[in-house]
């Protein structure tokens, strides 16, 4: 094992090749520094320099022990600031997934809160009505996205479904959200998508409409949420916690703002 103190103070000397201005430069006396070197080639086994009344010299072996003095000592420089940053928030591994996980120990978060509405080909009966009930629509063709991309969805859209009364006839499936706008345009059905779609996708072929709550029935809404177990103690948990906590603040801020002006 040798410290890093002998590795700061070879190569001291393999720079300034000269005892005296490296011990100088290390704040320290000459020869505790020669006795430092000559105990550093003793745990090697080799010589590092050559020392001759010409002065000093590294060895091929001290060329080649000086670059890996280099690389060690800033291994051990990245690694402590990597290991702090760690400590604050700042780096680290943090896995986030979309698998179901236990409740047990677990806390949540709503994130986002979004309406869900109808998407109808433009020529369909009900594109004119300003509200859609959904009861209307027991006998239409649905398009859906794959249970399997998003269980809690799927089921949050069925549900609807069922307490209008209907089980939703599925006829097509798009994984992708365009897809399945692209699919109700063509007359293929009709979605149930949430309200952030409605602001930018073919709105000349494809209109959006708001649902009427059904009684007893469940809100017409998809909540996001961020679930973490409480036993995690990650300060990059906390942090990236931290990032939503903040992101919260500016939109209550901006809707005061709004209000206010």
């Amino acid at each position: 094992m040798i410290e890093t103190r002998l590795l700061r103070q070879f190569i001291a000397v393999a720079e300034e090749l000269h005892f005296h201005k490296a011990a100088i430069r290390l704040h320290m006396a000459q020869p505790p520094l020669s006795q430092a070197i000559h105990r550093l080639e003793d745990k090697l086994g080799f010589s590092l320099f050559t020392r001759n009344k010409r002065g000093v010299k590294l060895t091929p072996a001290g060329s080649a022990f000086l670059s890996a003095a280099y690389s060690t000592l800033k291994a051990l420089e990245l690694g402590i600031e990597h290991a702090r940053q760690v400590s604050e928030g700042i780096a680290g591994k943090l896995t986030v997934t979309a698998l179901p996980i236990s409740t047990e120990n677990v806390e949540s978060r709503l994130l986002l809160d979004e309406e869900i509405v109808m998407a109808l080909p433009a020529h369909h009966p009900k594109a004119k009505e300003g509200q859609i009930d959904l009861r209307d629509f027991a006998g239409e063709d649905f398009v859906f996205t794959p249970k399997a991309l998003g269980t809690g969805y799927h089921s949050q859209l069925t549900a609807l479904c069922e307490a209008a009364g209907f089980y939703p006839k599925v006829v097509q499936e798009a994984a992708q959200i365009h897809t399945l706008i692209g699919l109700v345009a063509c007359g293929f059905g009709v979605a149930l998508v949430p309200e952030s779609i409605a602001n930018s996708i073919m709105r000349d072929r494809v209109v959006f409409r708001r649902i009427h709550p059904v009684t007893a029935s469940p809100n017409p809404a998809i909540g996001l949420y961020m679930s973490w177990s409480t036993h995690n103690e990650s300060p990059l948990m906390d942090s990236f916690i931290s990032m939503f906590d903040l992101d919260v603040a500016a939109q209550v801020e901006g809707m005061l703002a709004a209000r206010v002006s």
